[in-house]
């Protein structure tokens, strides 16, 4: 359940609904957790839509406490899409497969007229059913493009820490309107996921118009992840057309992959294609065996690398830090001590880098030192509101104990 306030931010995440489902189903009841956040809600009004818009909103984790910058990924029919998404992201980042994202899901008031293209080729009267429908009372997208581009982007740039990477994600019509907005406004968007996308519409115009823009935009780079389900008909006729156009006009500088995806449906493709749409996006992201083995140094170069790439400037995470202090902890422990100082010097307001040098210079010996790092990292997280204050403290009493006891001598 989403707050409308961003400050209360107390969605209940994927694991304590099936926890709750769990203590429903096996026996009595115990005292509730604290509920685990997925994400938060904002309202925009949009001048251009002349209504307000609800937005869901994933952070990273340890946004709170840092000053990191990050890419944003902007999510249409977040009503639906926003849980296996952020869930995506998250895992994904936290395996150091693709960069710590921002989220940023659209939620819909009229689906098809926001996301569908006014048409040019298509006579509602010779359509039947549902794409009749839909043709009459469709039409908006480029007003609603120019709501994101106008009103949502700016306002999540003045609002939260991001960087000037940007990834479009749509499916269906969402997929539809995806292609459009790169049609339409090339380079807004560095990264575009279309999820079998309606490409039926207006009779292929879609389509036409990616020739077209291909033809224009010699020098046009982006990146670019299309899929298709088992669908036939124009559906598949279309998005055949589509990857024809991309394998012999596609400029040299666009980055793209356009594939059926085998055994899917239309209602289960969009979890696979946005973990393979993000893996395409960052193929070389994680840290190379290599780099790990020859430390800092190679790990820095390794972001510097990706800095050129995606043009904007990356530093060293600091859990990669952090996980490579541990690599080095267990067989180099003065290694250990170094990258850890190195991760404190970085990211002075993090609670855990401080705990992190503690635990080494424990196993060095050095208690003292150990004893003050452990102390700084408590003291940080009870002001901080530090969901591992317990540990910390639990750790600094317990070197402590071994400086009372001389047990350190």
């Amino acid at each position: 359940m989403f707050q409308m306030q961003r400050a209360k931010s107390t969605a209940l995440g994927a694991f304590g609904m099936l926890a709750a489902l769990w203590v429903s189903a096996a026996g009595p009841a115990v005292a509730a957790e604290p509920a685990l956040t997925l994400g938060r809600t904002d309202n925009l009004h949009s001048k251009i839509l002349d209504e307000d818009r609800e937005l869901m909103v994933y952070l990273p984790t340890g946004y709170e406490s840092s000053e990191a910058r990050y890419p944003v990924l902007y999510l249409l029919d977040a009503g639906t899409r926003f849980l296996h998404t952020s869930g995506t992201v998250e895992s994904l980042a936290r395996t150091g497969h693709i960069p710590e994202m921002i989220v940023v899901g659209v939620r819909n008031t009229n689906r098809t007229r926001d996301l569908t293209p006014a048409v040019t080729n298509v006579d509602a009267e010779s359509v039947e059913d549902f794409r009749a429908q839909a043709v009459l009372n469709g039409g908006g997208a480029d007003r609603f493009l120019d709501f994101l581009t106008d009103e949502l982007v700016p306002y999540v740039e003045s609002t939260y820490r991001t960087v000037p990477f940007r990834v479009l994600v749509g499916h269906s019509f969402g997929g539809l309107f995806a292609v459009h907005a790169l049609t339409t406004k090339p380079g807004f968007f560095q990264a575009t996921l279309a999820i079998s996308p309606s490409l039926w519409w207006d009779d292929g115009e879609p389509v036409e118009r990616t020739r077209k823009l291909f033809e224009s935009r010699p020098d046009l780079t982006h990146r670019l992840y299309a899929t298709l389900a088992d669908e036939a008909g124009d559906m598949g006729e279309q998005f055949r057309n589509f990857q024809a156009v991309l394998r012999y006009l596609a400029p040299e500088g666009l980055d793209w992959k356009a594939q059926l995806l085998d055994g899917e449906d239309h209602g289960s493709i969009p979890v696979v294609s946005v973990y393979q749409g993000l893996r395409f996006f960052f193929p070389k992201w994680q840290v190379p065996p290599f780099a790990r083995e020859e430390g800092l140094r190679a790990i820095d170069a390794h972001y510097a690398a990706l800095s050129e790439s995606y043009g904007y400037e990356l530093s060293t995470p600091e859990a990669t830090i952090n996980n490579l202090g541990y690599r080095f902890l267990g067989e180099d422990v003065e290694r250990a001590i170094e990258i850890f100082r190195a991760n404190t010097e970085r990211f002075p307001g993090s609670a855990n880098v401080y705990d992190s040098l503690g635990e080494a210079l424990e196993a060095a010996n050095q208690l003292e030192e150990s004893l003050a790092n452990y102390r700084k990292a408590a003291q940080m997280a009870e002001a901080q509101e530090h969901p591992n204050l317990t540990v910390y403290r639990t750790n600094a009493e317990r070197v402590s104990g071994l400086l009372e006891s001389g047990s350190g001598e």
